[in-house]
């Protein structure tokens, strides 16, 4: 698509669907250039990563990671 002489075709188009397994997640991330470290003292498996079983809906597991002096939350269908 064009629209005043310049190409939307990017901001128009869906953004890309979640992964859909644990897998293609852990894939993603490594695209991304993300790391997923272990950690046996979480309920999730995964350092910065709580499963929070009543949550509702399909996304109970919580990442918090703190960046610049800010905490950045994130709710997710998977631990990786």
């Amino acid at each position: 698509r064009r629209e005043a002489g310049r190409d939307t075709s990017d901001l128009t188009s869906p953004p890309p669907p979640p992964p859909t397994s644990a897998a293609e997640a852990v894939r993603q991330a490594k695209r991304e250039g993300l790391t997923l470290t272990k950690s046996s003292g979480s309920n999730s498996g995964y350092k910065g990563v709580a499963f929070c079983p009543k949550e509702k809906g399909p996304k109970k597991y919580k990442l918090s990671v703190r960046a610049g002096g800010r905490t950045l939350n994130g709710w997710f269908a998977t631990a990786e």
